[in-house]
C-alpha cells in the first residue's frame, strides 16, 4: 500500500511540472555598520551624595525692653538688610525717662561747679594762713582751715561721683529709648510676625520674628570614612561641587568646601562636609534636601568607547573590532565605569582600534562590514 502511495505522488509531481530550483549562493553581503575609533577623551563621572541646605546664620528678633508694639514695619517673607526697622515699641515712657535722667546729669554737674568753688575758696584761705607768721595765727584757726579744705574736696569728689552715676542712668535711659525701635540683626529673609500691634512684649517673652540668612547658604553632605581623608587634606579643592534640586534640575551655582565636621558619625561611619553655595535669588531653602554632584575640575584623559558599542555576553563584555580587511572579530573588553554614554576601557582595546557601533547586533565572527557615516 505504501509503495502505491509513493508512486502516485511521483506521477502527480511530474504532472504539474514541478522542478527543484537551484539554491542561490549563500555568501553573505557586507553588513552595514557605523564605527568609531577608540581614543582618549575626558572622562569625569560625578560622585553623588545626599545633602541638605542650612543657613549659615539665623537669629530670633528679640525685644530689649518692655512695652506695647506700636507698629510692625516689614512685609512677612521679605528680604531685609541688617539694621532695617522691623518693630516700633511705644516710647512715651522712655522719652520721659530719658529727659528725667539727662536733667539729673545737668543738676549733678551744677553741684560739681558749686563744690569746685568751695574747694577753691578753702584752698585760698589755707594759702593765706600758710603765708603769715605762725605766731600771728592760732593753731585752732589752722586746724579749722585744713578741715574746711578737706571737707570741700570730699564734697567735690561726691559731686563728681554723682555726675558719673547720673550719666550712667542717662545712658540706660538712652539705651531703652533707642531700643523702642527693633531692627534686623542680619541680612536675610524674615518670616511671619510673631507679635502684632497692641501686644505686650518683653525680653523674657518669645521672639518677635526670625531672620534667616539666604545668601550664601551652606549645603551639608556625608562623606564615608574611606573618602574623608582626601576631603580634609585639601583634596576637595580639586573637585567641582554642584547640586541637583528636588525637581531634577541642576542648580546654576557651584559650591566651595568650607570645612569638615570635627566628629565622625559612629552609626554611619561618615563625616559631614560643609560647602558654601551662592543663593542670590533665594532658590535654595534651609532644610531642603538636594543631591550633591562632585567631579574633578580638570579631568584626566582616559581610553573611552561608546557604551552602545559594547555587547554583554555570558563571558563578559565584547566589542566588534574591524580589521584592515573589513572583517570583524569579537574582542573581550574590560571597563571600570560609565558616564555620559561612554565607558572607560582598561583592557582589550587600544587607542586607534576601530569598533562597530550601530548594526553590531547583526554581526558574526569573520563577517565583512561596510562602514557608513552615523
Amino acid at each position: 500500500m505504501s509503495a502505491v502511495l509513493i508512486l502516485l505522488g511521483w506521477f502527480a509531481r511530474e504532472a504539474v511540472g514541478f522542478r527543484e530550483k537551484p539554491r542561490p549562493d549563500r555568501a553573505r553581503e557586507a553588513v552595514v555598520v557605523t564605527a568609531v575609533t577608540v581614543a582618549n577623551a575626558a572622562f569625569n563621572p560625578p560622585v553623588e551624595y545626599v545633602g541638605h541646605v542650612e543657613s549659615v546664620q539665623s537669629a530670633d528678633v528679640l525685644p530689649q525692653i518692655d512695652g506695647y508694639v506700636k507698629r510692625v514695619c516689614f512685609a512677612e517673607g521679605a528680604q531685609v538688610e541688617a539694621g532695617d526697622l522691623l518693630f516700633e515699641i511705644d516710647d512715651e515712657q522712655y522719652v520721659a525717662a530719658r529727659n528725667l535722667r539727662h536733667s539729673e546729669v545737668a543738676s549733678a554737674e551744677a553741684k560739681v561747679s558749686v563744690a569746685q568753688a568751695e574747694v577753691d575758696r578753702a584752698e585760698k584761705y589755707w594759702a593765706r594762713l600758710a603765708a603769715v607768721d605762725e605766731r600771728s595765727v592760732s593753731a585752732m584757726e589752722r586746724d579749722t582751715a585744713e578741715t574746711s579744705l578737706a571737707s570741700a574736696k570730699a564734697a567735690l569728689n561726691a559731686a563728681v561721683a554723682a555726675v558719673a552715676q547720673a550719666k550712667a542712668a542717662a545712658a540706660i535711659a538712652d539705651f531703652n529709648l533707642r531700643h523702642t525701635k527693633v531692627v534686623a540683626p542680619l541680612r536675610g529673609r524674615i518670616g511671619k510676625a510673631l507679635r502684632h500691634v497692641g501686644d505686650y512684649v518683653s525680653p523674657s517673652k518669645s521672639a518677635l520674628a526670625r531672620v534667616v540668612q539666604t545668601d550664601p547658604v551652606r549645603v551639608v553632605f556625608p562623606v564615608c570614612d574611606r573618602e574623608c581623608g582626601a576631603w580634609l587634606s585639601g583634596g576637595g579643592d580639586a573637585r567641582r561641587l554642584r547640586i541637583v534640586l528636588p525637581d531634577g534640575t541642576v542648580y546654576g551655582g557651584e559650591g566651595t568646601v568650607e570645612f569638615g565636621d570635627n566628629e565622625m558619625d559612629r552609626s554611619t561611619a561618615t563625616l559631614a562636609v560643609c560647602a558654601s553655595f551662592p543663593n542670590p535669588d533665594g532658590r535654595l531653602v534651609a532644610n531642603e534636601f538636594v543631591r550633591v554632584l562632585s567631579d574633578l575640575r580638570a579631568a584626566p584623559a582616559a581610553l573611552v568607547v561608546p557604551t552602545a558599542a559594547l555587547v554583554r555576553t555570558d563571558e563578559g563584555l565584547r566589542a566588534w573590532k574591524i580589521g584592515d580587511d573589513g572583517t570583524v572579530h569579537p574582542v573581550a573588553v574590560e571597563t571600570d565605569g560609565t558616564w555620559s554614554g561612554l565607558s572607560r576601557v582598561v583592557g582589550g582595546l587600544c587607542a586607534g582600534d576601530v569598533i562597530a557601533v550601530a548594526g553590531s547586533f547583526k554581526l558574526n565572527d569573520g563577517d565583512k562590514v561596510r562602514v557608513v557615516e552615523p
